[in-house]
């Protein structure tokens, strides 16, 4: 209780939240559903500028693997740190401590550490950051939620740090508890499956996907085509402009895949090629959404006057043109470096 008799803002804030989030929990929302609840209400709630949630891998090389609540652009930016000091100073932070709390106003030895990592926004006011520990990870993966303002917090004005800090466990040791109960762990720590910079699948879950997709066209007597794409002198590019700008044109890329192709398909980025499965769908077709792909980005290059980078395809067949989906990839490696010796931008 305050001097007033009230009870304080931030303890009737989270209790009124938690009572929402236990509520959305016992509806069986998905993972997705469930975070996007708690991103949307501290915002509503807390004013947050920012919740996010990052899994980083913490083993001899600390990394960021996946994220959410995170702006593209910003992913690429922390997913290309190649010294990988931004996951580093993230588990930093915690000093083996489950949660930290921050109010940049007060705390003047802390803030000048925050201040030093490089986050999205400028000028944070007050911090919050609770690290999950999945129990049966045996990968060293722990998955972060960071929460800042760039304005105090607000329905907190009349609590001290420590109220707003065990406000914040409270909240966060339920959605642990939610997370774990129905057993979203897995969920999060699938985020791996993503290349940030691309925005597209990594390779390991494409072969996982590829391997399903074969078995479906196998049992239906279906067909699928695979595409591999090369995004040509990209090592070039990098060297005269930097690798920041060469993950933007990664970047662009993927979104324009991502734009043209089926909800259903499955495509992944490894180095400077994308590998793209077409289930039930036929060479022809598949032609005419990379064209379509080929066109949008060759029309940004010209206007970003960018003539070094371009791309060319080669499109395979399963099972029309090899009997396993090895031979089908191998062929549209083969079509690719034929389609590069034609002309920039061509497609076989």
């Amino acid at each position: 209780m305050n001097n007033n008799g009230n009870i304080k803002n931030c303890e009737y804030s989270s209790f009124k939240f938690i009572k929402e989030l236990t509520e959305v929990a016992d509806q069986n929302k998905t993972l997705e559903e469930v975070l996007h609840f708690v991103n949307i209400n501290f915002d509503f709630v807390f004013g947050a500028t920012a919740t996010m949630f990052l899994s980083i891998k913490n083993d001899k090389d600390i990394k960021l693997i996946s994220s959410r609540g995170v702006a593209h652009e910003y992913a690429i930016k922390i997913q290309s740190d190649t010294n990988e000091s931004y996951a580093k100073q993230l588990i930093g932070m915690f000093n083996n401590n489950k949660s930290f709390y921050v109010n940049l106003n007060n705390n003047f030895s802390e803030s000048n550490y925050i201040k030093t990592i490089d986050f999205e926004h400028k000028n944070i006011k007050e911090l919050y950051a609770y690290q999950f520990q999945p129990e049966y990870d045996k990968n060293n993966v722990s998955t972060i939620a960071v929460i800042y303002s760039v304005q105090d917090f607000k329905n907190s004005a009349d609590c001290t740090d420590a109220d707003k800090k065990n406000t914040f466990d409270l909240i966060f040791s339920i959605l642990s508890y939610i997370i774990k109960t129905k057993k979203f762990d897995e969920e999060i720590l699938e985020c791996s499956k993503f290349d940030n910079i691309s925005g597209l699948y990594n390779f390991r879950y494409f072969h996982q996907r590829l391997f399903e997709e074969t078995l479906k066209a196998n049992s239906e007597h279906g067909i699928m085509s695979i595409a591999l794409m090369s995004i040509n002198k990209l090592n070039e590019f990098n060297s005269i402009s930097g690798h920041k700008a060469g993950d933007t044109v990664i970047g662009i890329i993927g979104s324009l895949i991502q734009k043209h192709i089926r909800i259903y398909d499955v495509a992944a980025r490894y180095g400077n090629k994308i590998i793209i499965c077409f289930p039930n769908l036929n060479k022809t077709d598949a032609k005419k959404i990379l064209s379509a792909v080929f066109l949008e980005a060759q029309d940004y290059f010209v206007k970003q006057n960018n003539s070094i980078i371009s791309m060319n395809a080669g499109i395979a067949q399963y099972p029309d043109d090899g009997g396993t989906e090895r031979i089908a990839i191998d062929l549209a490696e083969s079509r690719r470096f034929e389609a590069r010796r034609t002309s920039k931008w061509s497609i076989i």
